[in-house]
Formats: C-alpha cells, sequence, structure tokens
C-alpha cells in the first residue's frame, strides 16, 4: 500500500517522509519570491509531516509528500497548491491548473 500512496503523490505518515528531505527543512519565516511574491511560512508540525503556509492572505495547510530526488515537498491536495524547496530556492505550485504560484523563493 505504500508504494501506491507515494505513486499517487499522497500525504504520507511523517515517520514514512524521505530521510534525504529533512537535511534541509523547512524554515519560518518570510519568504521573498521573484517578481514580488512573498510567502510566509506560518509554522511546522514538530516531526516535519505539515506546515502552515500562507499564500495572498489565505493559510494552507500543508502536509509532506515523499519524492524521489530528496527534494523537500509539501502538498494539500484538495487545493492543489505544493510548496517544492531545494537547496537553492523554494516555489510554490498550483498542480491543478499546472502552473506556478511563486519562484526562487529564499528565506
Amino acid at each position: 500500500m505504500l508504494a501506491t500512496v507515494m505513486a499517487c503523490g499522497l500525504p504520507l505518515k511523517a515517520s514514512e517522509v524521505n530521510e534525504i528531505s529533512r537535511t534541509d527543512p523547512v524554515e519560518v519565516g518570510l519568504y521573498r519570491c521573484h517578481q514580488g511574491a512573498q510567502i510566509v511560512i506560518k509554522s511546522i508540525a514538530p516531526d516535519q509531516g505539515s506546515i502552515v503556509l500562507q499564500f495572498r492572505g489565505k493559510d494552507h495547510l500543508l502536509f509532506a509528500v515523499d519524492t524521489a530526488t530528496g527534494a523537500v515537498r509539501y502538498q494539500d491536495t484538495r487545493s492543489g497548491i505544493t510548496w517544492i524547496k531545494i537547496p537553492s530556492k523554494s516555489m510554490l505550485l498550483d498542480s491543478k491548473l499546472g502552473r506556478q504560484l511563486a519562484n526562487d523563493c529564499k528565506l
């Protein structure tokens, strides 16, 4: 069942999140992005299994999703909002519409 959950990109239990992603965790704070967009990471669960992200005045609860690449990925499957963090930058995506909402975000 775990393989099915990961293949579908659904949230996993914190204990199942890829160990690699914990080496470069998301941090609370204001992220300034390309073209003036701003993202606020308001809180992070102690186990890093979820975050609360604010974008355009709206709070989104995102859950950790395993990745094959080791990138840190949090997603709300209902809204499609996805936060991806790699060592050099972060980005916010709308996976339902297939578009970037913010790119090159840095704390």
